[in-house]
């Protein structure tokens, strides 16, 4: 049967919450599944949304006439990792 506790990992070691927490002596293999803070992942987002809105406002890709052509071009002048062509 498995079991849910909720419990902080800190560092290499996991610190139980609440009043039900496995008792044992012995080593206890767990499976820990982290939980990300939404509010984190929504700040990071709106980071992202805001930087790319003035990156866009400045016009810095304006003068790209063929964005295809360009990123073509660009991808070109890249020298692969792995090849010696």
């Amino acid at each position: 049967m498995l079991r849910t506790y909720e419990g902080i990992l800190e560092g290499d070691r996991i610190r139980w919450a609440g009043d039900d927490v496995p008792a044992t002596d012995r080593p206890l293999r767990v499976h820990v599944t982290v939980i990300e803070d939404n509010a984190e992942k929504e700040k990071r987002g709106q980071q992202m949304a805001d930087a790319l809105s003035k990156v866009a406002e400045s016009g810095a890709f304006s003068g790209i006439q063929d964005p295809s052509a360009w990123q073509r071009d660009i991808r070109r002048d890249r020298p692969l990792p792995g090849r010696d062509n």
